[in-house]
């Protein structure tokens, strides 16, 4: 295997790691609302959830990084925001059901490890370490 297929399997990874979290949450607040944070009443999960979806096709065609890089960016910065608004009480993320840690503080990491990763394979690609 190379560079390019082992860092494009733990994307793979990383993405179903999100879409699945993102999926289990956005069927919590189907059945019993009040999970997710609002947004002009729009639960934040919903368009964040479309949001990955959108990350994995691009990253599956392999034609648009830029629309990798906006879509996720958007992510990262709304994590960033509902993180940083969570730790000043302004707002309330979801939890984790074992540690109850708020959800968000991973889609902060979990983000930008994707946008690193992508990142890092078109700069690896671009010196000719495929």
């Amino acid at each position: 295997m190379n560079y390019k297929q082992i860092t494009s399997i733990v994307i793979y990874l990383f993405l179903f790691v999100g879409i699945s979290a993102l999926l289990r949450v956005v069927i919590l607040e189907i059945r019993t609302g009040g999970i997710c944070p609002k947004l002009l009443n729009i639960p934040l999960c919903y368009p964040i959830l479309s949001l990955f979806i959108i990350a994995l096709i691009s990253h599956i065609t392999n034609k648009t990084k830029k629309i990798y890089f906006i879509v996720l960016g958007i992510v990262f910065i709304i994590t960033c925001i509902a993180s940083t608004l969570h730790i000043l009480g302004n707002f309330k993320c979801p939890l984790t059901i074992l540690k109850g840690i708020p959800k968000c503080y991973y889609a902060v990491g979990l983000t930008g490890s994707l946008l690193l990763l992508k990142y890092l394979q078109f700069k690896e690609i671009e010196k000719g370490l495929e």
